[in-house]
């Protein structure tokens, strides 16, 4: 009976790294652009930014170091409450390609965020647009090689899987196996499939065409989305548009948390989301997860103390190369995600059991937020998590405008 477990948690550990695999090698690269600059269109870059005065600066910075010929940066500052807005105005006032934006109260119905960039659009004269996050940094080339494989394969919405920059201990034990367990959901990349269902977006950074964006009704059309970049790709899609996902470790890397607690925050208030906001979902993430990462560990420590105690049979041998195919494929699957993992070193892998487990904490906090009506502080604004199919207004009334269950209601923070 115990042989058959350790073969079955080892039939699962091989799945897993099969499937990565096949991610990986299914993930379309991003070619160096080969267009002379009389090809490429002008291009709006926005980028919306609520309390990043430490990570700001670098993003802007990088973005006007691009060797892109013809482009425009539109900045918004979406009413922060530290000192974004200043240094996005001093740059400005020093570069001429660069609109600095002030943001305005959301209306009812609104996430941040996706007012944020609505009201910067109105700012915005591009052929292209790409939207990234002020926590990015973006390479030389990325907007040439970016704007030219969209334009070589006639794509009207396109994201790319960043590098993650992981510099806090918090970072490494959580983040690793939490982007990595993403990879399994959508293996064969049927996203970039057009007779497919299947549509999701990496929100640090989407290029899309103007056209397109308007035809869609822009981020309007996902006003009240918390994740409004899987949202947004899911209209793009609906409506007969061409998406597509593409590898951007050589575009651009994202430093999303410095910290435990922004991290905590930041993943509680969507993470349930990914998975439907359903209870079933939830059971099954945290078994296989657990069962795949975490139990391998256990399995390891069962081995060892029956060594030590000198209970050793023929099982034991069995049961012993079974864990060591297990420690070993687990070690494969983290070597080969670590192309997008930048700051991991090899003893980083001893942090896979605790961070799985503090994985599993996060989901089901993120779950208890949406079943009770929960808050969340983030970037000094509330939100109240519901899974009713309204958004629910600052003085607790529900309102007529269409919301799906999981979304998140903010409100400004002013005490």
């Amino acid at each position: 009976m115990l042989l058959s477990v350790f073969l079955i948690s080892t039939l699962f550990i091989v799945a897993l790294y099969g499937l990565t695999l096949a991610y990986y090698m299914l993930l379309k690269p991003v070619e160096s652009s080969k267009k002379a600059e009389r090809e490429l269109p002008f291009v709006s870059v926005l980028v919306p930014a609520r309390n990043e005065e430490t990570k700001i600066a670098r993003c802007i910075e990088s973005l006007l170091a691009q060797d892109y010929p013809n482009f425009e940066l539109v900045v918004i500052d979406d009413r922060s409450t530290d000192s974004t807005g200043d240094i996005i105005q001093a740059i400005a006032l020093r570069d001429n390609r660069v609109k600095f934006v002030r943001g305005k109260d959301a209306p009812a119905g609104w996430i941040g965020k996706c007012n944020a960039l609505a009201h910067a659009v109105g700012y915005a004269s591009g052929e292209f647009f790409i939207f990234t996050d002020a926590d990015t940094y973006h390479h030389p080339h990325s907007l040439r090689d970016s704007v030219s494989h969209a334009i070589d394969n006639k794509i009207d919405l396109m994201s790319f899987v960043p590098m993650q920059e992981l510099g806090s201990f918090s970072e490494r034990l959580v983040m690793p196996v939490l982007l990595s367990s993403f990879l399994i959901g959508d293996p064969f990349h049927t996203v970039n499939d057009p007779t497919a269902a299947r549509a999701y977006a990496y929100g640090q950074y989407i290029l899309c065409r103007r056209s397109s964006y308007l035809a869609v009704g822009g981020h309007q059309s996902v006003r009240d989305e918390i994740v409004e970049d899987h949202a947004i790709a899911r209209v793009f899609k609906e409506k007969g548009f061409k998406i597509e996902v593409a590898d951007g470790k050589t575009l651009y890397s994202v430093r999303m948390y410095t910290d435990l607690e922004s991290m905590w925050m930041g993943w509680t208030k969507n993470l349930y989301s990914f998975i439907e906001s359903k209870v079933s979902n939830l059971v099954m993430m945290i078994i296989l997860t657990n069962s795949v990462v975490v139990l391998p560990w256990l399995f390891l420590a069962y081995v060892v103390s029956l060594w030590l105690k000198g209970d050793i049979d023929q099982s034991l041998y069995s049961l012993t190369a079974l864990v060591v195919v297990q420690i070993s494929v687990l070690a494969l699957w983290q070597r080969l995600t670590a192309c997008h993992h930048a700051g991991l070193k090899w003893y980083h892998f001893l942090l896979t059991p605790f961070g799985c487990m503090t994985m599993s904490m996060l989901y089901l906090h993120s779950a208890y937020l949406v079943h009770t009506g929960g808050q969340v502080n983030w970037k000094g604004r509330r939100y109240v998590v519901n899974m009713h199919k309204t958004i629910e207004n600052e003085d607790g009334q529900i309102s007529e405008q269409k919301s799906r269950a999981g979304k998140l209601v903010s409100r400004d923070v002013t005490d």
